[in-house]
């Protein structure tokens, strides 16, 4: 559950020529999601940490849409409504639920009508910045959530996913959700990955998926 930005960092060569960086795998989960978002839309936010992903969605769904933010962690819960209260009006924070629970509950606690109306849902695994390392995201619910995401997913939805195999455990966690991406039919999803090629293998990466549309 990374920091997120929403930006690509300006870079400076040796010889001061402005040029940019290759985006981040949060970064790319940005790009990909933003432009097909709407006010009114409904997203969720699967791994809260500090709130970026929630502020990144706020800013392009409210008013009149709604966010839904997961976490297990009081302390990641607590910073995100303190980040979005930042953020957003008062009155839009009404329209952000935050949840202390495991994303796996997604089909649990969501509204019944958020199924198949999700516009997109982003997951940013791993552990909360500044928090117990110790306390990590697992495969086992991981996969759970994944699965409910697919499901509850609007026609033209997207889900991304941000990886992260450096942890204890991380790796296992990458293997097996990219092989449930992998694993889902072509004629209902396309998904992506997305990452560096010639970095360190433990490097983060994105997995892109978006629900096709029944008729196409």
């Amino acid at each position: 559950m990374s920091d997120r930005v929403s930006f690509i960092a300006p870079v400076t060569s040796a010889s001061n020529s402005p040029f940019t960086a290759l985006p981040t795998a949060v970064q790319w989960s940005h790009h990909i999601v933003g432009p097909r978002l709407r006010v009114g839309d409904w997203v969720v936010d699967a791994t809260a940490g500090n709130g970026h992903d929630s502020i990144f969605l706020a800013e392009r769904v409210l008013p009149s849409g709604r966010v839904f933010t997961f976490d297990l962690q009081a302390q990641a819960i607590e910073k995100t409504r303190e980040n979005l209260a930042k953020n957003v009006t008062i009155q839009q924070l009404a329209e952000v639920t935050l949840f202390q629970a495991g994303h796996e509950r997604m089909s649990e606690l969501l509204p019944t009508e958020a199924r198949g109306r999700l516009r997109a849902v982003m997951f940013n695994f791993g552990y909360l910045p500044g928090g117990d390392k110790k306390i990590i995201t697992r495969e086992e619910t991981s996969l759970a959530a994944v699965r409910i995401a697919l499901e509850w997913l609007a026609e033209d939805g997207v889900m991304t996913i941000v990886l992260y195999p450096g942890h204890d455990g991380g790796r296992e966690e990458a293997s097996a959700v990219q092989c449930l991406i992998a694993s889902l039919p072509s004629m209902e999803f396309e998904a992506q990955r997305v990452g560096y090629l010639n970095f360190r293998p433990t490097t983060p990466y994105c997995i892109a998926v978006r629900r096709r549309a029944a008729n196409a």
